[in-house]
C-alpha cells in the first residue's frame, strides 16, 4: 500500500472519530463508561487502542482496518489529553472550551508532523 493512502486513511478515521465523538458527547453530554465505581474515560481506551496497533505494527501487519483503528484511538486519546489535565474532569468540563481547543489544538500538531513526515518520505532524493 502506498504511504499516500496509508496517510490518508490515518488523517480521514482520525479527524472522523474526533468529529463524531465531541458530536455525540455535545448531544449526549452525560454518558459515560463506568464499570463498577469507576469512569474509564475513552482516553484508556484509546491507549490500550494503540498499544494493539503497534503489536501489529511491530508484527508487519499493516492494512486498511490497523490503520483505521491506529487513527480512531489517536482520536480518543488527542480528545481527553488537555481535558484530563487542564480541568476537574468532569461531564460540563468536557465541553468547556479548554477541553475543545485542548482536542482541536493537539489533533493539529499530529496532522501537521503526520504531513511533514510525508512530504519528508515522498521527497527524498
Amino acid at each position: 500500500m502506498k504511504i499516500k493512502n496509508k496517510i490518508l486513511i490515518f488523517i480521514s478515521s482520525l479527524v472522523l472519530a474526533l468529529a463524531i465523538l465531541r458530536i455525540f458527547l455535545f448531544i449526549f453530554p452525560h454518558t459515560n463508561l463506568n464499570i463498577g465505581k469507576y469512569n474509564i474515560h475513552h482516553f484508556f481506551i484509546g491507549a490500550f487502542l494503540s498499544i494493539l496497533v503497534i503489536v501489529f505494527f511491530i508484527a508487519n501487519i499493516v492494512n486498511n482496518f490497523v490503520i483505521v483503528i491506529a487513527g480512531f484511538s489517536s482520536a480518543l486519546i488527542l480528545d481527553q489529553v488537555i481535558y484530563l489535565i487542564a480541568t476537574d474532569g468532569s461531564d460540563t468540563a468536557y465541553l468547556s472550551s479548554v477541553s475543545l481547543w485542548g482536542a482541536i489544538i493537539l489533533t493539529t500538531i499530529v496532522l501537521i508532523i503526520t504531513s511533514v513526515l510525508y512530504y519528508i518520505k515522498t521527497n527524498r532524493r
